[in-house]
């Protein structure tokens, strides 16, 4: 992880810079935006197709991150880009780095673009404009959209004596359903979630599900250390230790339920699609099950669009990138192949994605959670990567029985502390 603190570091400095120097370049006549590698680059690519400049007007260079696809790859090329002072036009971005780039000043504001740009509100899910705000602007523009489901194996659940058209709802039932799972002999473990989920997302999910946070709302005091994140350790470590769950990384996660040794497990809303297709067992999927008297509130998982030039031209552009991907077709694009869920709501009508949506029901927990989107979550500064590893570190502590739920929050928050600005 070393090299990815590094490269933040390197992309806020060469932010610095970039915002004296004008982002740092000269308009070269030529969009340059920069996409992950993978599923995602190809539903852009095949949304805009190999005619939109001749459509639009707008000379469009789309370059791939390379290495894995992920977001990561994506802040190291920005990084280079920035230090060399040849950053792209614009980018996709990951859900969670937004407010860093904000914060550096490198994002331009979104608002001035859809005032003149033929942006009407009502085409979109209500929290569009939400979840991307940095001091009151929208700051990005939601394209790839994920948030955390639940996944659950009905035929463990019969087998179980467990009704597969009921879900546990809240965590005592989904202790009491991962117990009779267990009990009767019907998968090796209750319930899974993963400890290693990029930035703590599932963390994140958890604590704020049980009315905590991450930090207060200034982004000023470490809060996760708070009793309901030690709740929620309290509560996994108890499945654990009563061999109801156990420690998963993301891989070991899938791998256990496509095996039928998990009964139940959490992740983003692109899984399903996944163990739809490989599950050899009666696969479901339903909202997430929260503690009881919880409040469901889901950051978003995936990617936003950003803009970085300043040249209004250029920006005019680019908004031209952002309409097209943002759109019924280009929704319909992205999430046909990917299972994220679409930003457009026009996109779920009979003419796009609604026919899929029907012979594919695993898709409608995700979209009935729309309305519990929430702002994705980071730390403030130089060290977010780094702060994220030390949690990361002392939450699998917690789960493996190292340490005491309290004392790994506490020991993680006493040294975030120290490396927040």
């Amino acid at each position: 992880m070393t090299s990815i603190v590094s490269r933040r570091t390197l992309l806020l400095a060469a932010g610095a810079a970039a915002v004296t120097a004008g982002c740092g370049r000269e308009s070269t006549g030529t969009m340059r935006f920069l996409v992950p590698s993978g599923p995602r680059a190809q539903a852009v690519e095949a949304t805009l197709g190999k005619d939109f400049t001749q459509r639009t007007g707008v000379p469009l260079e789309i370059q791939l991150s390379g290495g894995g696809g992920n977001w990561q790859d994506v802040d190291g090329r920005l990084a280079t880009a920035f230090a060399a002072g040849t950053p792209p036009t614009m980018a996709m971005v990951g859900a969670n780095a937004v407010l860093t780039y904000a914060a550096a000043g490198l994002l331009q504001p979104l608002e001035p673009l859809m005032a003149k740009g033929d942006f009407r509100p009502d085409d979109y899910i209500k929290p569009f404009r939400r979840v991307n705000q940095y001091h009151g602007r929208t700051a990005a523009a939601l394209y790839s959209l994920g948030v955390m489901v639940f996944s659950y194996n009905a035929d463990a659940f019969r087998k179980a004596g467990l009704d597969p058209d009921r879900p546990p709802a809240t965590w005592s039932e989904m202790r009491s359903a991962a117990a009779a799972v267990v009990g009767k002999r019907a998968a090796r473990y209750g319930a899974l979630h993963s400890y290693n989920a990029d930035s703590n997302w599932t963390f994140e999910n958890f604590i704020g599900w049980a009315g905590g946070s991450m930090m207060d709302t200034r982004r000023r005091r470490v809060t996760f250390a708070d009793r309901p994140g030690v709740d929620v350790l309290a509560y996994w470590r108890g499945l654990i230790a009563d061999k109801l769950s156990t420690p998963t990384t993301t891989l070991e996660m899938d791998d256990a339920f496509l095996r039928g040794d998990a009964a139940m497990v959490f992740g983003p809303s692109t899984k399903p699609v996944r163990y739809a297709e490989e599950a050899s067992f009666d696969c479901r999927t339903a909202v997430v099950p929260i503690p009881d008297g919880g409040t469901r509130r889901l950051p978003p998982g995936g990617g936003s669009l950003v803009i970085f030039t300043k040249d209004k031209r250029e920006q005019r552009a680019a908004w031209k990138v952002i309409q097209a991907l943002i759109s019924a077709a280009g929704q319909t694009e992205l999430c046909e192949s990917t299972g994220e869920i679409p930003v457009n709501a026009q996109a779920t009508d009979a003419r796009h994605l609604g026919p899929v949506i029907h012979k594919q029901p695993y898709r409608r927990p995700a979209l009935d959670s729309v309305p519990a989107l929430a702002q994705r979550f980071q730390f403030p500064g130089l060290r977010a990567v780094q702060i994220n590893d030390l949690l990361q570190q002392n939450i699998y502590a917690a789960l493996t029985g190292a340490k005491e739920p309290r004392q790994a929050l506490g020991d993680a928050a006493s040294r975030a502390e120290a490396l927040l600005p």
